[in-house]
């Protein structure tokens, strides 16, 4: 039986997959490989969409080898390329 944090992130797998369009953030190799980029030991904030990225392999590896550092440049990646997915570049002056 699935943990009920597991649960809640199994609920949001597919909007996840699609805001990324099923591809690695950091190279866009094709993957479904979900890294919650705050690891889910900081709490339940880590379980949130905001939260959550899609990595290939190879970079799934990195940011387990190198969390604190991986924790700056995902965020700043995932809403980088949010804004340009939504086409909301003038809104943050981008």
């Amino acid at each position: 039986m699935k943990s009920k944090a597991r649960q809640e992130l199994d609920l949001s797998r597919d909007l996840i997959l699609w805001l990324f369009d099923n591809r690695c953030l950091m190279c866009g190799k094709p993957s479904k490989v979900i890294h919650e980029v705050v690891p889910i030991s900081h709490g339940k904030a880590s379980l949130r969409i905001q939260n959550r990225v899609i990595l290939c392999e190879e970079h799934h590896s990195w940011a387990h080898e190198s969390t604190q550092a991986s924790i700056t440049i995902l965020q700043s990646k995932r809403k980088k390329f949010l804004i340009r997915k939504f086409g909301l570049e003038n809104e943050v002056g981008l």
